[in-house]
């Protein structure tokens, strides 16, 4: 992991995994090794292939057993007190997105499902922060006061309940973007935000968080089945070769700051498990229906 030579292993049981772990000076007990498996920080166990008998512990792999090291490792080098499942989970989904031989599909499901419950659970001040965060990005230097606090209260509710309300968001959100009023019989002006690929409206915002939250919500329960997190990944992995290829070209450009790479593993994690709720929400048709209700608000406002 992160580039390391892995020490080679055998296969192991419950019990050798947690000897690996106290042989480097590392916590672990037999009941740690159960709720990683249960969160998908580790695969199943196995029958052994060299016996008949189901009475034999089951072993892991020896992938998975190098995997629970490193990720014990990893734990200990946090500057964190208490280091939860959902910031390692990251690391975990990366491996099933980028490998196909240490993260298998069925833990891989049971990781999504983990980092689904961790992203639908925030602090109230967790929920301020965020949505003042997207009230400065997409703020014009004219909105006022009452604007931003409007917009980031509705975004509040929106994050706390995970029920968004279309019409509001889109109201609040476009005086936010475009605060200068519309003229008797003149529609509203309404200001994008630049992008690298190009112009981005707020009715793209919109649609783009309502259909995330809907994603996550789908993991959160496992309704997505293997097969179907399988063909994504497929085309996930050609989408980000294309975008990859284009952070290459514009590396020095105008949009550099845009393309900029993570330069740690944690950080390479949150893109790419970022990024694949992205390619997700579209295969799944969720990104289009929340893009036709977000213009559907839109079109009914300007009325």
């Amino acid at each position: 992991m992160d580039g390391d030579q892995s020490t080679a292993r055998s296969e192991g049981t419950s019990a050798d995994l947690v000897a690996d772990a106290l042989a480097l000076g590392l916590k672990a007990s037999p009941r740690m090794v159960t709720d990683w498996v249960e969160a998908g920080l580790l695969a199943n166990p196995e029958p052994r292939k060299t016996s008949a008998h189901g009475s034999d512990p089951r072993v892991f792999p020896p992938e998975q057993r190098e995997l629970f090291t490193r990720l014990l490792q990893a734990r200990e080098r946090s500057p964190l007190g208490r280091v939860p499942f959902h910031t390692m989970i990251r690391i975990v989904l990366y491996l099933w997105v980028i490998d196909d031989t240490v993260v298998l599909t069925p833990q891989a499901r049971r990781a999504w499902r983990t980092h689904a419950r961790a992203a639908g659970r925030t602090t109230a001040a967790k929920r301020s922060k965020n949505a003042r965060d997207v009230v400065d990005q997409l703020a014009h230097s004219e909105a006022s006061f009452k604007q931003r606090r409007t917009a980031q209260l509705v975004i509040e509710e929106g994050e706390k309940t995970g029920r968004i309300d279309m019409a509001k968001l889109t109201s609040a959100l476009t005086e936010l973007c475009s605060p200068r009023p519309s003229q008797p019989g003149i529609p509203r002006i309404e200001r994008a935000l630049p992008g690298p690929f190009g112009p981005i409206t707020v009715q793209h915002h919109i649609a783009m968080w309502h259909a995330r939250s809907k994603t996550i919500s789908q993991l959160r329960h496992e309704e997505i089945d293997e097969s179907r997190l399988d063909q994504v990944r497929a085309v996930h992995r050609t989408d980000r070769a294309d975008y990859k290829a284009r952070r290459q070209a514009a590396a020095d450009g105008q949009f550099a700051a845009y393309f900029a790479e993570p330069t740690t593993l944690e950080g390479r994690a949150i893109e790419e498990v970022d990024a694949f709720v992205g390619t997700l929400a579209g295969e799944l048709g969720l990104i289009e229906a929340a893009s036709y209700k977000a213009e559907t608000a839109r079109v009914r406002q300007s009325r």
